[in-house]
Protein backbone atom coordinates (compact mmCIF):
# COMPACT_ATOMS: atom_id res chain seq x y z
CA UNK A 1 0.00 0.00 0.00
CA UNK A 2 1.06 3.59 -0.81
CA UNK A 3 1.82 6.47 1.79
CA UNK A 4 1.26 8.89 -1.06
CA UNK A 5 -1.53 10.32 -3.13
CA UNK A 6 -0.92 8.28 -6.80
CA UNK A 7 0.09 10.31 -9.50
CA UNK A 8 -3.38 9.44 -11.76
CA UNK A 9 -2.00 10.99 -15.07
CA UNK A 10 -3.08 8.26 -17.02
CA UNK A 11 -6.13 7.03 -15.09
CA UNK A 12 -8.83 5.73 -17.06
CA UNK A 13 -12.31 6.81 -16.48
CA UNK A 14 -14.42 4.38 -14.66
CA UNK A 15 -18.40 4.36 -13.47
CA UNK A 16 -17.68 6.49 -10.35
CA UNK A 17 -16.06 9.05 -12.03
CA UNK A 18 -19.18 9.50 -14.38
CA UNK A 19 -21.99 8.93 -11.90
CA UNK A 20 -20.33 11.88 -9.81
CA UNK A 21 -20.14 13.87 -12.69
CA UNK A 22 -23.79 12.93 -13.51
CA UNK A 23 -24.68 14.14 -9.98
CA UNK A 24 -23.62 17.39 -10.53
CA UNK A 25 -24.68 17.96 -13.81
CA UNK A 26 -28.11 17.09 -12.62
CA UNK A 27 -27.86 19.57 -9.41
CA UNK A 28 -26.95 22.50 -12.08
CA UNK A 29 -30.00 21.49 -13.95
CA UNK A 30 -32.09 22.29 -11.31
CA UNK A 31 -30.47 25.41 -10.13
CA UNK A 32 -31.25 26.45 -14.12
CA UNK A 33 -34.37 25.57 -14.23
CA UNK A 34 -35.02 27.29 -10.27
CA UNK A 35 -33.72 30.49 -11.63
CA UNK A 36 -35.56 30.65 -14.83
CA UNK A 37 -38.93 29.02 -13.37
CA UNK A 38 -39.68 32.58 -11.50
CA UNK A 39 -39.03 34.62 -15.06
CA UNK A 40 -41.49 32.12 -17.03
CA UNK A 41 -44.13 32.27 -13.96
CA UNK A 42 -43.68 36.03 -13.59
CA UNK A 43 -46.94 37.05 -15.73
CA UNK A 44 -49.34 34.97 -13.64
CA UNK A 45 -48.60 35.65 -10.37
CA UNK A 46 -48.47 39.14 -11.40
CA UNK A 47 -51.72 38.61 -12.36
CA UNK A 48 -52.37 37.14 -9.15
CA UNK A 49 -50.91 39.11 -7.25
CA UNK A 50 -51.28 42.56 -9.13
CA UNK A 51 -47.63 42.80 -8.88
CA UNK A 52 -46.34 46.53 -9.88
CA UNK A 53 -43.08 46.89 -12.32
CA UNK A 54 -41.31 47.96 -9.18
CA UNK A 55 -42.14 44.54 -7.35
CA UNK A 56 -41.58 42.48 -9.83
CA UNK A 57 -37.87 44.04 -10.37
CA UNK A 58 -37.79 43.12 -6.71
CA UNK A 59 -38.65 39.93 -7.07
CA UNK A 60 -36.26 39.81 -10.30
CA UNK A 61 -33.27 40.48 -7.71
CA UNK A 62 -34.34 39.51 -4.76
CA UNK A 63 -32.69 36.07 -6.30
CA UNK A 64 -29.63 37.24 -7.57
CA UNK A 65 -28.90 39.12 -4.04
CA UNK A 66 -29.33 35.65 -2.23
CA UNK A 67 -26.99 33.95 -4.92
CA UNK A 68 -24.63 36.58 -4.45
CA UNK A 69 -24.75 36.41 -0.78
CA UNK A 70 -24.47 32.20 -0.97
CA UNK A 71 -21.44 32.02 -3.39
CA UNK A 72 -19.34 34.17 -0.97
CA UNK A 73 -20.53 33.27 2.74
CA UNK A 74 -22.15 30.04 2.10
CA UNK A 75 -19.57 28.20 -0.28
CA UNK A 76 -16.32 28.55 1.26
CA UNK A 77 -18.03 26.06 4.04
CA UNK A 78 -17.66 23.57 1.66
CA UNK A 79 -13.65 23.95 2.34
CA UNK A 80 -14.14 22.93 5.43
CA UNK A 81 -16.70 20.24 6.33
CA UNK A 82 -17.08 18.94 2.47
CA UNK A 83 -18.40 19.46 -1.02
CA UNK A 84 -21.18 16.72 -0.39
CA UNK A 85 -22.54 18.33 2.97
CA UNK A 86 -22.69 22.04 1.77
CA UNK A 87 -24.48 20.27 -1.66
CA UNK A 88 -26.71 18.82 1.06
CA UNK A 89 -27.48 22.05 2.61
CA UNK A 90 -27.78 24.00 -0.20
CA UNK A 91 -30.26 21.30 -2.10
CA UNK A 92 -32.26 21.22 1.27
CA UNK A 93 -32.59 24.99 1.05
CA UNK A 94 -33.69 25.31 -2.14
CA UNK A 95 -36.33 22.08 -2.08
CA UNK A 96 -37.79 23.87 1.56
CA UNK A 97 -37.83 27.56 -0.38
CA UNK A 98 -39.14 26.28 -3.97
CA UNK A 99 -41.87 24.46 -1.48
CA UNK A 100 -42.87 27.63 0.24
CA UNK A 101 -42.59 29.66 -2.53
CA UNK A 102 -45.91 27.44 -3.87
CA UNK A 103 -47.64 28.50 -0.24
CA UNK A 104 -46.40 32.21 0.12
CA UNK A 105 -50.05 34.48 0.51
CA UNK A 106 -48.37 37.66 -0.95
CA UNK A 107 -45.35 39.32 -2.69
CA UNK A 108 -43.03 40.49 0.20
CA UNK A 109 -43.18 37.08 1.74
CA UNK A 110 -42.15 35.47 -1.84
CA UNK A 111 -39.65 38.14 -2.20
CA UNK A 112 -37.83 36.72 0.83
CA UNK A 113 -37.82 33.62 -0.51
CA UNK A 114 -36.53 33.98 -3.79
CA UNK A 115 -33.15 35.48 -1.28
CA UNK A 116 -33.68 32.18 0.56
CA UNK A 117 -33.72 30.11 -2.57
CA UNK A 118 -30.44 32.14 -3.85
CA UNK A 119 -28.77 31.34 -0.80
CA UNK A 120 -28.95 27.74 -2.24
CA UNK A 121 -28.25 28.17 -5.48
CA UNK A 122 -25.40 30.22 -4.96
CA UNK A 123 -23.81 27.86 -2.71
CA UNK A 124 -24.35 25.28 -4.53
CA UNK A 125 -22.95 26.38 -8.17
CA UNK A 126 -19.54 26.51 -6.45
CA UNK A 127 -19.72 23.26 -4.75
CA UNK A 128 -20.50 21.20 -7.40
CA UNK A 129 -17.77 23.42 -9.40
CA UNK A 130 -15.10 21.76 -7.11
CA UNK A 131 -16.61 18.22 -6.93
CA UNK A 132 -17.06 17.84 -10.40
CA UNK A 133 -12.96 18.99 -10.95
CA UNK A 134 -11.80 16.63 -8.67
CA UNK A 135 -14.00 14.11 -9.67
CA UNK A 136 -12.23 13.44 -12.74
CA UNK A 137 -8.62 11.84 -14.32
CA UNK A 138 -6.71 15.21 -15.19
CA UNK A 139 -7.53 15.05 -18.77
CA UNK A 140 -10.74 14.78 -18.41
CA UNK A 141 -11.23 17.82 -15.55
CA UNK A 142 -12.16 20.71 -18.07
CA UNK A 143 -14.54 18.58 -19.69
CA UNK A 144 -15.96 17.24 -16.51
CA UNK A 145 -16.24 20.89 -15.10
CA UNK A 146 -17.88 21.93 -18.49
CA UNK A 147 -20.34 19.12 -18.63
CA UNK A 148 -21.84 19.87 -15.17
CA UNK A 149 -21.68 23.20 -15.99
CA UNK A 150 -24.33 22.36 -19.21
CA UNK A 151 -26.50 21.48 -16.83
CA UNK A 152 -27.65 24.56 -15.85
CA UNK A 153 -28.47 25.57 -19.82
CA UNK A 154 -30.29 22.73 -20.42
CA UNK A 155 -32.60 23.31 -16.60
CA UNK A 156 -32.90 26.63 -17.89
CA UNK A 157 -34.65 24.98 -21.21
CA UNK A 158 -36.45 22.45 -19.83
CA UNK A 159 -38.00 24.84 -17.39
CA UNK A 160 -39.26 27.16 -20.36
CA UNK A 161 -41.27 23.70 -22.11
CA UNK A 162 -41.88 22.55 -18.30
CA UNK A 163 -43.86 25.83 -17.75
CA UNK A 164 -45.68 25.83 -20.58
CA UNK A 165 -47.00 22.91 -20.24
CA UNK A 166 -47.91 22.85 -16.55
CA UNK A 167 -48.53 26.42 -15.93
CA UNK A 168 -52.08 26.20 -17.80
CA UNK A 169 -52.89 22.64 -16.01
CA UNK A 170 -51.62 23.72 -12.20
CA UNK A 171 -51.03 27.30 -12.07
CA UNK A 172 -48.20 29.02 -11.17
CA UNK A 173 -48.01 27.77 -7.42
CA UNK A 174 -47.98 23.85 -8.60
CA UNK A 175 -45.05 24.61 -10.80
CA UNK A 176 -43.17 25.63 -7.96
CA UNK A 177 -44.10 22.99 -6.31
CA UNK A 178 -43.35 20.54 -8.27
CA UNK A 179 -39.60 22.02 -8.39
CA UNK A 180 -39.50 21.74 -4.79
CA UNK A 181 -40.21 18.05 -4.80
CA UNK A 182 -38.28 17.04 -7.43
CA UNK A 183 -34.88 18.91 -5.52
CA UNK A 184 -36.17 16.90 -2.44
CA UNK A 185 -36.08 13.90 -4.07
CA UNK A 186 -32.36 14.70 -4.92
CA UNK A 187 -31.81 14.83 -1.42
CA UNK A 188 -31.76 11.03 -0.17
CA UNK A 189 -30.35 9.92 -3.37
CA UNK A 190 -27.51 11.61 -3.23
CA UNK A 191 -26.49 11.23 0.88
CA UNK A 192 -26.52 7.72 -0.35
CA UNK A 193 -24.61 7.83 -3.71
CA UNK A 194 -22.74 10.93 -4.11
CA UNK A 195 -19.05 10.68 -2.80
CA UNK A 196 -17.47 12.88 -0.88
CA UNK A 197 -14.25 14.81 -2.63
CA UNK A 198 -10.84 12.74 -2.77
CA UNK A 199 -9.06 15.80 -2.71
CA UNK A 200 -11.01 17.19 0.61
CA UNK A 201 -10.61 14.26 2.21
CA UNK A 202 -6.46 14.17 2.01
CA UNK A 203 -6.44 17.61 2.42
CA UNK A 204 -9.03 18.03 5.83
CA UNK A 205 -8.70 14.70 6.78
CA UNK A 206 -12.11 14.22 8.99
CA UNK A 207 -13.12 11.13 10.58
CA UNK A 208 -12.47 8.05 8.81
CA UNK A 209 -11.02 9.82 6.05
CA UNK A 210 -8.18 6.83 4.96
CA UNK A 211 -11.24 4.99 4.55
CA UNK A 212 -13.23 6.75 2.96
CA UNK A 213 -10.75 7.70 0.21
CA UNK A 214 -9.46 3.99 -0.50
CA UNK A 215 -12.68 3.00 -0.98
CA UNK A 216 -12.79 5.69 -3.60
CA UNK A 217 -9.47 4.52 -4.58
CA UNK A 218 -10.39 1.14 -5.29
CA UNK A 219 -13.62 2.07 -7.23
CA UNK A 220 -11.49 4.34 -9.41
CA UNK A 221 -8.40 2.09 -9.98
CA UNK A 222 -5.91 3.49 -7.85
CA UNK A 223 -3.81 2.03 -5.15
CA UNK A 224 -5.01 2.36 -2.06
CA UNK A 225 -3.12 4.60 0.70
CA UNK A 226 -1.36 2.83 3.83
CA UNK A 227 -1.19 5.86 6.09
CA UNK A 228 -2.93 9.95 5.22
CA UNK A 229 0.05 12.51 3.61
CA UNK A 230 0.63 15.25 6.34
CA UNK A 231 -1.73 17.80 6.56
CA UNK A 232 -0.15 21.59 5.06
CA UNK A 233 -3.00 24.20 5.96
CA UNK A 234 -5.06 25.01 9.09
CA UNK A 235 -8.34 22.44 9.18
CA UNK A 236 -10.39 24.51 11.48
CA UNK A 237 -11.11 28.25 9.65
CA UNK A 238 -13.50 28.29 7.10
CA UNK A 239 -10.87 30.55 4.22
CA UNK A 240 -11.86 34.00 3.86
CA UNK A 241 -11.34 35.97 0.62
CA UNK A 242 -7.80 37.51 2.21
CA UNK A 243 -6.13 33.98 1.68
CA UNK A 244 -7.38 34.55 -2.25
CA UNK A 245 -5.81 38.10 -1.91
CA UNK A 246 -2.79 36.27 -0.42
CA UNK A 247 0.43 36.91 -2.76
CA UNK A 248 0.59 33.32 -3.74
CA UNK A 249 -2.99 33.62 -5.27
CA UNK A 250 -3.49 37.88 -5.72
CA UNK A 251 -3.17 37.81 -9.39
CA UNK A 252 -4.69 35.25 -10.37
CA UNK A 253 -8.07 36.02 -8.35
CA UNK A 254 -8.08 39.58 -9.42
CA UNK A 255 -8.03 38.95 -13.14
CA UNK A 256 -10.52 35.61 -12.36
CA UNK A 257 -13.14 38.28 -10.77
CA UNK A 258 -12.87 40.88 -13.81
CA UNK A 259 -13.11 37.98 -16.43
CA UNK A 260 -16.32 36.85 -14.08
CA UNK A 261 -17.47 40.17 -14.04
CA UNK A 262 -17.23 41.38 -17.40
CA UNK A 263 -18.63 37.85 -18.55
CA UNK A 264 -21.89 38.28 -15.85
CA UNK A 265 -22.51 41.47 -17.56
CA UNK A 266 -22.78 40.54 -21.45
CA UNK A 267 -24.64 37.34 -20.53
CA UNK A 268 -27.31 38.82 -18.16
CA UNK A 269 -28.18 41.37 -20.17
CA UNK A 270 -28.41 38.98 -22.92
CA UNK A 271 -30.56 36.27 -21.11
CA UNK A 272 -33.34 39.43 -19.48
CA UNK A 273 -33.65 41.22 -22.91
CA UNK A 274 -33.37 38.21 -25.70
CA UNK A 275 -37.37 37.93 -25.06
CA UNK A 276 -38.16 41.44 -26.12
CA UNK A 277 -35.20 41.65 -28.92
CA UNK A 278 -37.02 38.29 -30.17
CA UNK A 279 -40.03 41.00 -30.60
CA UNK A 280 -38.13 43.64 -31.75
CA UNK A 281 -37.15 41.47 -34.62
CA UNK A 282 -40.35 40.57 -35.31
CA UNK A 283 -41.37 37.72 -33.51
CA UNK A 284 -44.87 37.24 -31.74
CA UNK A 285 -44.84 37.83 -28.16
CA UNK A 286 -46.14 34.05 -27.77
CA UNK A 287 -43.24 32.60 -29.29
CA UNK A 288 -40.53 35.27 -27.85
CA UNK A 289 -40.18 32.42 -24.77
CA UNK A 290 -38.79 29.90 -27.85
CA UNK A 291 -35.92 33.07 -27.79
CA UNK A 292 -34.94 32.12 -24.58
CA UNK A 293 -34.74 28.32 -24.94
CA UNK A 294 -32.90 28.58 -28.32
CA UNK A 295 -30.22 30.77 -26.82
CA UNK A 296 -29.68 28.45 -23.35
CA UNK A 297 -29.82 25.29 -25.69
CA UNK A 298 -26.89 27.00 -27.87
CA UNK A 299 -25.16 27.69 -24.57
CA UNK A 300 -25.35 23.81 -23.72
CA UNK A 301 -23.99 22.70 -27.00
CA UNK A 302 -21.44 25.27 -26.59
CA UNK A 303 -20.17 23.95 -23.29
CA UNK A 304 -19.91 20.34 -24.27
CA UNK A 305 -17.70 21.23 -26.86
CA UNK A 306 -15.66 23.57 -25.20
CA UNK A 307 -15.20 21.06 -22.70
CA UNK A 308 -14.26 18.27 -25.19
CA UNK A 309 -11.69 20.21 -26.90
CA UNK A 310 -10.91 21.73 -23.77
CA UNK A 311 -9.19 17.93 -22.66
CA UNK A 312 -7.04 18.74 -25.64
CA UNK A 313 -5.65 22.30 -25.80
CA UNK A 314 -5.35 25.37 -23.77
CA UNK A 315 -8.55 26.10 -21.80
CA UNK A 316 -7.43 29.55 -21.44
CA UNK A 317 -7.29 30.26 -25.13
CA UNK A 318 -10.40 28.33 -25.87
CA UNK A 319 -12.13 31.21 -23.97
CA UNK A 320 -10.10 34.07 -25.26
CA UNK A 321 -11.68 32.31 -28.37
CA UNK A 322 -14.68 31.98 -27.91
CA UNK A 323 -15.40 35.65 -26.46
CA UNK A 324 -13.69 36.83 -29.53
CA UNK A 325 -15.76 35.56 -32.08
CA UNK A 326 -18.45 36.67 -29.64
CA UNK A 327 -17.68 40.05 -29.74
CA UNK A 328 -17.70 39.92 -33.50
CA UNK A 329 -20.86 38.07 -33.81
CA UNK A 330 -22.67 40.19 -31.96
CA UNK A 331 -21.32 43.37 -33.85
CA UNK A 332 -22.23 41.72 -36.77
CA UNK A 333 -26.07 41.09 -35.29
CA UNK A 334 -26.59 44.05 -34.18
CA UNK A 335 -25.35 46.04 -37.56
CA UNK A 336 -26.95 44.02 -39.95
CA UNK A 337 -31.05 43.63 -40.38
CA UNK A 338 -31.20 39.87 -39.92
CA UNK A 339 -34.53 37.99 -42.14
CA UNK A 340 -36.55 36.67 -39.05
CA UNK A 341 -35.56 33.05 -40.42
CA UNK A 342 -32.19 33.63 -39.75
CA UNK A 343 -32.40 35.29 -36.36
CA UNK A 344 -32.65 31.64 -34.11
CA UNK A 345 -29.83 30.86 -35.94
CA UNK A 346 -27.65 33.84 -34.75
CA UNK A 347 -29.47 33.86 -31.53
CA UNK A 348 -28.29 29.88 -31.21
CA UNK A 349 -24.69 31.14 -32.22
CA UNK A 350 -24.38 34.09 -29.42
CA UNK A 351 -25.73 31.79 -27.04
CA UNK A 352 -23.17 28.66 -28.15
CA UNK A 353 -19.95 31.08 -27.79
CA UNK A 354 -21.02 33.74 -25.20
CA UNK A 355 -21.92 31.43 -22.44
CA UNK A 356 -20.08 28.19 -23.90
CA UNK A 357 -17.44 30.19 -23.09
CA UNK A 358 -18.69 31.57 -20.06
CA UNK A 359 -18.80 27.72 -18.79
CA UNK A 360 -14.95 27.25 -19.40
CA UNK A 361 -14.90 30.01 -16.85
CA UNK A 362 -15.89 27.72 -13.80
CA UNK A 363 -12.99 25.36 -15.02
CA UNK A 364 -10.89 27.41 -15.20
CA UNK A 365 -11.59 28.89 -11.84
CA UNK A 366 -11.68 25.40 -10.05
CA UNK A 367 -7.88 25.00 -11.39
CA UNK A 368 -6.31 27.91 -9.79
CA UNK A 369 -6.66 27.20 -6.27
CA UNK A 370 -5.81 23.96 -3.93
CA UNK A 371 -8.47 21.65 -2.77
CA UNK A 372 -8.05 23.74 0.51
CA UNK A 373 -9.81 26.70 -0.54
CA UNK A 374 -11.12 26.13 -3.86
CA UNK A 375 -14.90 26.32 -3.15
CA UNK A 376 -14.02 29.78 -1.56
CA UNK A 377 -11.87 30.70 -4.96
CA UNK A 378 -15.02 29.28 -7.18
CA UNK A 379 -17.47 30.75 -4.76
CA UNK A 380 -15.74 34.49 -4.49
CA UNK A 381 -15.29 34.63 -8.38
CA UNK A 382 -19.01 34.31 -8.77
CA UNK A 383 -19.87 36.75 -6.24
CA UNK A 384 -17.62 38.78 -7.95
CA UNK A 385 -19.54 37.78 -11.28
CA UNK A 386 -22.71 38.68 -9.79
CA UNK A 387 -22.27 42.47 -9.71
CA UNK A 388 -21.57 42.24 -13.48
CA UNK A 389 -24.97 40.26 -13.29
CA UNK A 390 -26.63 42.91 -11.71
CA UNK A 391 -24.99 45.76 -13.74
CA UNK A 392 -25.65 44.36 -16.68
CA UNK A 393 -29.37 43.99 -17.19
CA UNK A 394 -29.65 47.92 -15.37
CA UNK A 395 -27.43 49.27 -18.02
CA UNK A 396 -29.10 47.54 -20.70
CA UNK A 397 -32.23 49.02 -19.64
CA UNK A 398 -30.60 52.59 -19.82
CA UNK A 399 -29.17 51.85 -23.18
CA UNK A 400 -32.75 50.70 -24.48
CA UNK A 401 -34.29 54.10 -22.81
CA UNK A 402 -31.95 56.02 -24.29
CA UNK A 403 -32.15 55.06 -27.42
CA UNK A 404 -29.12 53.61 -28.67
CA UNK A 405 -30.38 51.17 -30.97
CA UNK A 406 -29.83 47.24 -31.19
CA UNK A 407 -26.44 48.43 -32.86
CA UNK A 408 -25.32 50.42 -30.29
CA UNK A 409 -26.87 47.90 -27.68
CA UNK A 410 -24.80 44.95 -29.22
CA UNK A 411 -21.57 47.10 -29.29
CA UNK A 412 -21.65 48.20 -25.80
CA UNK A 413 -22.23 44.41 -24.60
CA UNK A 414 -19.77 42.89 -27.07
CA UNK A 415 -16.81 44.97 -25.07
CA UNK A 416 -17.14 43.34 -21.59
CA UNK A 417 -17.22 40.02 -23.19
CA UNK A 418 -13.92 40.73 -25.50
CA UNK A 419 -12.75 42.13 -21.95
CA UNK A 420 -13.06 38.70 -20.82
CA UNK A 421 -11.47 37.22 -23.66
CA UNK A 422 -8.70 39.12 -23.25
CA UNK A 423 -8.07 38.62 -20.01
CA UNK A 424 -7.90 35.11 -19.84
CA UNK A 425 -4.88 35.23 -22.02
CA UNK A 426 -2.94 36.70 -18.98
CA UNK A 427 -4.34 33.62 -16.32
CA UNK A 428 -2.78 31.06 -14.90
CA UNK A 429 -2.86 28.35 -17.14
CA UNK A 430 -1.79 25.04 -14.74
CA UNK A 431 -3.68 23.35 -12.35
CA UNK A 432 -3.05 24.06 -8.45
CA UNK A 433 -2.27 21.01 -5.99
CA UNK A 434 -4.14 19.65 -3.92
CA UNK A 435 -3.08 20.66 -0.55
CA UNK A 436 -0.08 23.48 -2.20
Amino acid sequence: MSTVKPSSGEQPVKLLHVTTVLFCFIFNMLDGADVLLVAYAAPYFSEHWSVSPQSLGLIFSAGLVGMTIGALFIAPFADVFGRKTTILLSTSIIAVGMILSSLAPNVETFIGLRVFVGLGIGSMLASVTALASEYAPPRYRNLAVTIATSGYALGAVVAGVVAVNIIPLVGWQGLFLYAGVVSAIMLPLSLFFMPESTEFLLARQPRRALERVNRVYSATALPPLSTLPPQIEDTKKVPGFTKLLSPTYRRDTLLLWGAFFCAFMTLYFLTSWVPKIAVDAGLPKEKAIYAGATFNFGAFVGLLLLGWIAARLSLNMLIAVFFGIATLVMVLFGAVHTPIELFFVEIFSIGFLVQGGFGGLYAAAARQYPATIRTTGVGWALGAGRFGAVFGPYLGGLTIGWGVGLLGNFIIFAIPIGAAGLIMLFLKGEQAEAGA
